[in-house]
């Protein structure tokens, strides 16, 4: 039997592991991989169309995704430098 919450757990694990890049490439291409059969079965368009509509849904997802965690990451590590106390400068204001 397998347990999927340590499944989830390790997988969760091993993509937080990957580079910024890398875990943005996974994720379009999973992106990717559930568009083109959506617009193809669900949207009734032709295959064209739908992998060029998937193409661009995908790239746009991977831009926003790469740049909101970069973002993120960014104020999490400069909160984590800040000391607790006030500044040597900014204690009576």
């Amino acid at each position: 039997m397998v347990d999927w919450a340590r499944s989830y757990a390790d997988v969760m694990t091993r993509f937080r592991q990957y580079t910024l890049m890398q875990q943005a490439s996974i994720a379009g291409v999973l992106v990717l991989v559930l568009s083109i059969p959506y617009s193809y079965f669900l949207l009734k368009m032709d295959i064209a169309h739908s992998i060029s509509m998937a193409a661009y849904s995908t790239v746009l997802f991977v831009v926003v995704y790469y740049f909101t965690s970069k973002f993120i990451t960014k104020k999490v590590q400069q909160a984590a430098s800040q000391s607790a106390g006030p500044k040597k400068g900014l204690r009576h204001k």
